[in-house]
């Protein structure tokens, strides 16, 4: 699992664009308050270590696969995670 201080909002939408999940979607799966959520992707808030882990092993849990190097975030989805799926 990626360090979750190092996943930003973007990644997270993103993520969830891949999934086609909705803000309660990731909510629920995550295990955390929706409202949470919520002012973590407009930007308002940080949640804490905790909630962030929960949020990144969601993703992760569905194949997202979240990418850092100096120049740049990005976020991919395991082809072989879907496959599984179907």
């Amino acid at each position: 699992m990626i360090d979750p201080d190092q996943v930003d909002r973007a990644q997270v939408r993103a993520a969830r664009a891949l999934l086609d999940w909705t803000q309660p979607d990731l909510a629920a799966a995550a295990d955390i308050a929706l409202a949470t959520l919520k002012r973590f992707e407009i930007g308002h808030s940080t949640p804490i270590r905790t909630v962030k882990t929960a949020i990144v092993r969601a993703l992760e849990a569905e194949g997202i696969q979240f990418h850092q190097d100096r120049k740049r975030a990005s976020v991919s989805l395991d082809i072989k995670r879907i496959r599984k799926a179907q």
